[in-house]
């Protein structure tokens, strides 16, 4: 389940993420697939020390924001990431800052020597 929730569920919110956990937590009880009913994911997948970390370096503390950051840390593709607050641009830069990373920007004058 968690698997799927990475892989599949980064384009939805909130709601229809649960509803689709829901729903997938009734077909494996009715598959009579052994597993835990109180699966979360966040639990599953991450610590609370890293999401306090994530919190300090900028990401929002509610449970949306938490999912998105484990979608953008254990996913294996490259997160399209839509950000009109420049919110989780801030948390991947400050998360990022100590493995070196550098922005480039098309707006940049010498971008492409970058």
């Amino acid at each position: 389940m968690a698997t799927a929730f990475v892989s599949y569920l980064g384009p939805f919110v909130s709601q229809y993420r649960e509803s689709l956990v829901d729903f997938w937590k009734q077909q494996v009880l009715e598959l009579e697939i052994p597993f835990d009913e109180e699966f979360n994911v966040i639990k599953f997948l991450i610590d609370p020390t890293t999401i306090r970390e994530w919190n300090i370096q900028g990401l929002p503390s509610d449970g949306f924001s938490t999912e998105n950051g484990i979608i953008v840390t254990r996913g294996t593709r490259w997160p399209l990431v839509i950000d009109p607050q420049t919110q989780a641009q801030k948390w991947i830069k400050a998360m990022e800052r100590k493995n070196g990373l550098k922005v480039i920007d098309f707006g940049m004058h010498d971008y492409m020597r970058t």
